[in-house]
């Protein structure tokens, strides 16, 4: 089995979220930053992960340009879509996840989950850490990727080959 995951990240999270992603899935695994590199082809995947983070409310427009651009591509694949957001509860995390990615890939793909998130204030610029502070609280560095999330992600893909 080979999959690749298409991922795009601000300040690292979502990197790190498909770092540890890949780490737990079986066969070939290939990653890819949209914010750096291009896909060509996904002819030679078996499964397709994409996955982003949400800022003011939406998912990275690199992102949201790929599955426009490619979305009849991505519905011939076995997909899956997660998110790295700030948001604790589920049933808004969900509402998150639904409009972040186009109706149509939401709705084949396989699993989507929301992977929890990290505010490092040493890569946020003083606007993000002034909303941060604000909006949400926070007002320190605070980490709560949820692996748990990764690991039934992760299974869920590798069940259903």
């Amino acid at each position: 089995m080979k999959s690749i995951i298409i991922y795009s990240t601000k300040h690292g999270t979502t990197e790190k979220a498909a770092r540890i992603l890949s780490a737990k899935l079986p066969g070939e695994v290939v990653l890819k930053n949209i914010m750096k590199e291009n896909v060509s082809s996904l002819e030679e995947y078996d499964n397709v992960i994409l996955g982003g983070s949400i800022y003011i409310g939406k998912v990275q427009k690199n992102l949201t340009e790929y599955m426009q651009k490619n979305l009849k591509e991505l519905l011939s694949k076995r997909v899956s879509l997660f998110l790295c957001a700030g948001e604790t509860n589920e049933e808004l995390a969900a509402k998150q996840i639904k409009g972040a990615f186009p109706e149509e890939l939401y709705k084949a793909a396989i699993c989507k989950d929301s992977f929890g998130f990290e505010f490092n204030f040493d890569k946020l610029n003083f606007f993000e850490k002034l909303i941060m502070k604000k909006v949400k609280g926070v007002k320190e560095s605070y980490y709560e990727l949820k692996e748990d999330s990764i690991d039934r992600f992760a299974k869920v893909i590798a069940s259903n080959k």
